[in-house]
């Protein structure tokens, strides 16, 4: 069943803030966080409540207040557009950026602490007017102007102006360049005391950005790409902003990544997708997981399937340590509840087969006591006592909706024993292995379980243990169409004149062996030695051409050879031939010599 509303977000529902430098934060859609750990989400070393998020569609971009997040209307960026009226009223009252030519031909730069009114309205204006005055190239010709060159209106001093018109232009030239700027720290005349004054009084982030570009000496010598870069990072700083990102398989695994990549043993998004695709997931197959990427392969499975089959996800411990992480893919009940949780102890323990007969006589203990509970079930004396004492009606229905959803959750808890019939009833449809153990020795414990003819997908970070584990799959005949492969990704920046590879990237996202289990019975090769020695003499001849099969003739003709060293051993004192009729003619070397007299 579809939901309506699942572009809304609701009460309860985890999310993700993506921020404009490349930052992703999980938060968290609560009314009230007393009395918790932690809080929805934290910021730059604040907390900030979440309850107005909740009924926001996905998608919306949040502005960070002073104590809250604060929701802005559709159209917004996470960089805001900064108003070309006020760079227009800053340059028309400076003169910064003039430059003068001297009798020797130098030219002389002065500035001032305001803006030059060459600066255009908007940063994003201001480069989509200049990429459409250039030519769409990777790399521009360096004669192509900066900025426009003024044009005379007087034709009367076209020959006296002639002589100068090249210094003008360099004079142009060298006012929107980078080349005269010196990075001494002393450009910017607002103190940081200042700026963190101002943050305090609750000012807000577009006046701190504007006094910045008021009180910068060396803004109005930037080029246009210049300013747009310098506007972005102090809007980042001083006016940060976020997007509402919902928590899917690849946003929860690219926000992990960019964090703590060694957690997911360097998995990217690309790599997760690639492990569902040649695993063959869909709805109603049962798959057998065994993870150490605090859940993340888990929680994915599970939302691919969309609560039809089993998950059976193997643990190590007590009890299984990432039920954070899949709470994280806001999965439904159907979802979660078809994640299975198996031990280790039960997969690779001795005698595990041989011991299910056994098994299946015990008693399960709590599977009785869970079957003797009756819904609605009657109020114990303590409980009612409770509920007297509670004031309004509204506590009292929300202590009777935990309690219900405890016993829910309770009535559809598997057992133990339950996950372990599971196991060993029904062959997985297949088996993702993605552990920081030896893949070779935790492949084979696993197989026995996996159905012939099914996938299975072993992720390692490095290549050699797959490499050593598709030998021995080879070796011992335990599956086909074996194939070892690395993950590898690239991000482009698309942009007309600015097309190129992104400059920080991960090297690699790791190796993936895949393959398909034979059957122990028929799935073995049923041709002897001898006889894949005759096919390979017979078509193993030179690479690229094969034997023809032998005639007759020729047979007889081998044959004759044959009996020619079996009757004489030593061919350095008899040597035979053949006659027409194909009779073997035997002569030492007198006749020989005879013969050729």
């Amino acid at each position: 069943m579809t939901n309506n509303n699942n572009n809304i977000i609701r009460e309860g529902d985890f999310l993700i803030l993506a921020f404009a430098d490349g930052r992703q934060i999980f938060a968290q859609a609560v009314k009230s966080w007393k009395g918790k750990s932690s809080p929805p989400v934290k910021i730059n070393k604040r907390s900030y409540p979440t309850y107005n998020l909740i009924g926001l569609p996905y998608g919306t971009v949040l502005e960070l207040g002073s104590s809250r997040l604060l929701p802005l209307p559709d159209g917004e960026d996470l960089l805001p557009a900064y108003p070309s009226a006020l760079l227009d009223d800053l340059g028309s009252s400076s003169t910064a950026g003039t430059a003068a030519t001297t009798n020797n031909g130098t030219t002389e730069t002065t500035s001032s602490n305001a803006t030059s009114a060459t600066a255009v309205g908007t940063t994003s204006v201001a480069l989509e007017n200049e990429e459409a005055t250039a030519e769409d190239n990777t790399f521009p010709t360096t004669d192509t102007p900066a900025v426009p060159i003024p044009v005379e209106e007087d034709d009367t001093n076209n020959d006296n102006d002639t002589k100068n018109s090249g210094n003008d232009k360099m004079d142009i030239q060298q006012i929107q360049d980078n080349r005269h700027l010196v990075d001494n720290n002393q450009s910017q005349r607002l103190a940081a005391e200042e700026i963190e004054r101002l943050r305090e009084s609750g000012a807000h982030g577009s006046q701190i950005v504007d006094m910045l570009i008021e009180n910068s000496a060396t803004f109005g010598q930037k080029t246009a790409f210049s300013k747009a870069k310098w506007i972005a990072r102090k809007q980042q700083k001083h006016q940060p902003r976020c997007r509402v990102i919902r928590c899917t398989p690849l946003t929860v695994c690219e926000a992990i990544f960019q964090s703590r990549p060694r957690t997911l043993l360097n998995m990217r998004e690309d790599s997760l997708g690639q492990i569902l695709s040649y695993a063959n997931i869909s709805a109603g197959c049962q798959v057998l997981v065994f993870e150490q990427c605090m859940g993340v392969v888990t929680g994915a499975l599970a939302q691919r399937m969309g609560g039809y089959g089993k998950v059976l996800s193997v643990y190590t411990g007590q009890q299984p340590t990432f039920l954070e992480m899949i709470s994280r893919y806001n999965l439904s009940f159907a979802e979660q509840f078809s994640i299975k949780w198996v031990h280790s102890g039960d997969v690779f323990g001795d005698n595990n087969i041989s011991n299910i007969e056994s098994d299946e006589s015990a008693i399960d203990e709590e599977k009785q006591e869970r079957e003797g509970l009756h819904w609605p079930c009657p109020l114990q004396d303590h409980t009612r006592q409770y509920l007297e004492k509670l004031g309004s009606v509204q506590e009292k229905r929300d202590f009777l909706a935990k309690r219900c959803s405890r016993f829910a959750r309770k009535l559809t808890r598997h057992t133990a024993e339950e996950a372990k019939s599971w196991l060993h009833r029904r062959q997985s449809d297949a088996i993702v292995l993605v552990v920081r153990y030896d893949p070779t020795e935790t492949l084979l414990g696993m197989l026995p379980y996996l159905a012939p003819s099914s996938p299975f997908v072993v992720f390692c970070e490095y290549m050699e243990p797959l490499a050593e584990c598709f030998q021995q799959l080879q070796k011992q005949q335990l599956a086909i169409n074996l194939r070892l492969s690395g993950t590898w990704m690239r991000e482009f920046q698309v942009l007309p004149g600015r097309t190129h590879p992104s400059m920080n990237m991960s090297q690699s996202g790791g190796y993936i062996l895949t393959g398909i289990k034979l059957c122990p019975t028929t799935g073995k090769n049923e041709l002897d030695e001898e006889l894949i020695k005759e096919i390979k003499q017979q078509f193993g001849g030179r690479r690229g051409r094969k034997k023809t099969p032998p005639s007759s003739n020729d047979n007889n003709e081998n044959n004759n050879k044959k009996s020619i060293k079996r009757n004489n051993p030593k061919g350095n004192k008899k040597r035979g031939r053949l006659d027409d009729n194909n009779n073997v003619v035997e002569a030492t070397q007198e006749s020989n010599k005879k013969l050729r007299e």
